[in-house]
């Protein structure tokens, strides 16, 4: 039963991948999981391998809505309790054409491997005990969603009442 007030607007997926003792987490401008099962030491966007999906198998009603012009896309990642999140967009000339990467980009930059742009995180701005537990090699859930900024009341999102920021000050200038 609905709650008063309470609208459903989207959906989430998830998936998992696996941490590696490789996952230094150091780049400033990208993140990236990889269906690889292998990590070498130059992969330092790589936050998880051993993906079960990749930007080519997720479902066509995210497709669809990430290349709309006004999409966010929230993920979150999450392996023994701790959780990070990035906030981002989509773009219209997203074609989700990879086979093994999905890359998580800062920058406007848009590729087959592309799955988002103008993220509020890089791998250096993850967690760093996020990035210390994956080293050990556990698992790590992925949760993504997309919504269309005017399908949120007022035709667009309103900063949250504390200023309109989160922790590192980055979500909210990420959608504007």
């Amino acid at each position: 039963m609905a709650e008063a007030g309470l609208e459903v607007v989207g959906r989430w997926l998830f998936f998992q991948a696996w941490g590696h003792p490789n996952v230094r987490a150091t780049h400033r401008t990208t993140f990236e999981i990889t269906s690889d099962d292998y990590l070498t030491p130059r992969g330092d966007c790589i936050v998880g391998i051993r993906s079960s999906v990749t930007p080519r198998s997720l479902p066509q009603w995210f497709k669809s809505m990430a290349r709309s012009p006004d999409s966010i896309i929230v993920v979150v990642l999450c392996s023994e309790g701790v959780c990070e999140t990035a906030v981002g967009r989509g773009h219209p000339g997203l074609s989700f054409g990879d086979g093994r990467r999905m890359v998580f980009r800062r920058s406007s930059f848009v590729g087959p491997e592309t799955v988002m742009i103008g993220s509020s995180k890089a791998a250096a701005d993850l967690r760093r005990d996020l990035i210390e537990i994956l080293r050990r090699g556990a698992l790590l859930r992925v949760g993504m969603t997309v919504v269309r900024r005017s399908e949120v009341e007022g035709g667009g999102l309103q900063p949250p009442a504390a200023g309109g920021r989160d922790s590192d000050g980055r979500a909210w200038e990420a959608l504007n």
